[in-house]
């Protein structure tokens, strides 16, 4: 599934209309430099330029003027397991294809403080085909950006800090948010009107986790009526990673419920054994009451953690009813022992001693 999703469509145009830049912008680093690291980067070219626009355009001109699309990055890249590599092997390799391209924009601009988000799509001319490009935020508004088609039609660049309306007609995202519109092309959720708010809805993308925000994109997804299939399976991918989440949180989930009444057993235990020695040696009628007390507030902590299980996603993994009814009995046997602590109590002198009498 990952290895296809890298796969993305180059757009040759003979388009007369885009922006040319200066070679003093094109060469902040040496293309030589195979040591060079984003931080290098985004460092020589916040020495060399003092804006935030010029900073992003020169970044972006570097990206386009000194890494070449190579489909052989398809499969190399499966061996990049974290970000980070993905990034540096870009950086050394000069060469990837389009999620690397948009992975190393947007790095940049990360550390040079501009937001900068990568958005995965279809293209909508040649096929079914998956695509990935950049939406960055440039004095409170947001643009978007393809490096991976402006470096292969160079000198003219088109595609940076494009309008919505523009990029609609070729580029079609999976989250509809990143079309940038406020009427969203497809966007139709039922009985609502189509509009929304992007703004207020990247906002709130970025405040959330990783989980929040899988599952947002699935609900905004699910009022997108596209009749594609790589659509389809990009769907599928989003529900596989709140899944994977959702298992990951059933398991944490599920382990402290064990902890906890593992806590609880071992102090109904503790006061078994106090119990069985004939309370000996000797505590306050209090300081026995005591005892007992925390165990009631780790089995409520337990059946917490279970009702947490399978919220997000169906549970098949973890028997919750068999710790249920471990939870149960222990609490039936914690009663038992409180009520032989309240007649205990009742009971006056020499008379306590019958109570270690009975079997």
């Amino acid at each position: 599934m990952k290895r296809g999703l890298l796969y993305c469509f180059v757009m040759l145009l003979g388009v007369s209309a885009g922006a040319q830049w200066n070679s003093d912008v094109q060469k902040v680093w040496s293309p030589d430099s195979g040591t060079i690291t984003a931080d290098d980067l985004a460092g020589q070219i916040q020495l060399r330029y003092q804006s935030k626009e010029d900073r992003l355009r020169a970044a972006y001109n570097w990206v386009t003027s000194n890494i070449r699309y190579s489909t052989d990055s398809a499969y190399y890249f499966d061996q990049a397991v974290t970000h980070e590599e993905k990034i540096a092997s870009v950086l050394r390799r000069r060469k990837g294809v389009c999620e690397h391209y948009a992975s190393l924009f947007a790095e940049l601009a990360q550390k040079m403080d501009i937001p900068a988000y990568v958005v995965h799509g279809l293209v909508k001319i040649g096929g079914n085909t998956a695509h990935s490009w950049v939406a960055v935020q440039l004095n409170e508004k947001w643009y978007l950006c393809d490096p991976t088609w402006d470096a292969v039609q160079r000198p003219e660049l088109v595609y940076y800090k494009g309008s919505p309306l523009f990029f609609s007609q070729t580029h079609l995202p999976f989250d509809p948010i990143w079309q940038l519109l406020e009427e969203p092309i497809g966007y139709k959720p039922p009985g609502k009107k189509a509009a929304f708010n992007y703004n207020d809805s990247i906002k709130t993308f970025f405040a959330q986790d990783s989980l929040q925000r899988f599952i947002s994109i699935e609900r905004r997804m699910k009022q997108m009526h596209i009749n594609r299939s790589l659509y389809k399976t990009w769907q599928s991918y989003n529900r596989m990673k709140i899944a994977i989440i959702a298992g990951e949180e059933d398991m944490r989930l599920y382990n402290a419920a064990v902890e906890e009444l593992n806590k609880a057993k071992e102090v109904f235990n503790n006061f078994i054994h106090y119990r069985n020695n004939r309370f000996l040696p000797e505590k306050s009628d209090e300081a026995i009451a005591q005892m007992l007390h925390p165990v009631k507030r780790l089995i409520d902590n337990a059946r917490l953690h279970i009702a947490g299980i399978g919220q997000i996603t169906e549970n098949y993994q973890y028997n919750t009813e068999s710790l249920s009814r471990q939870l149960e009995a222990l609490e039936k046997r914690t009663h038992e022992q409180l009520l032989f602590l309240k007649e205990y109590f009742a009971a006056l002198g020499t008379e306590r001693e019958k109570f270690f009498l009975i079997k």
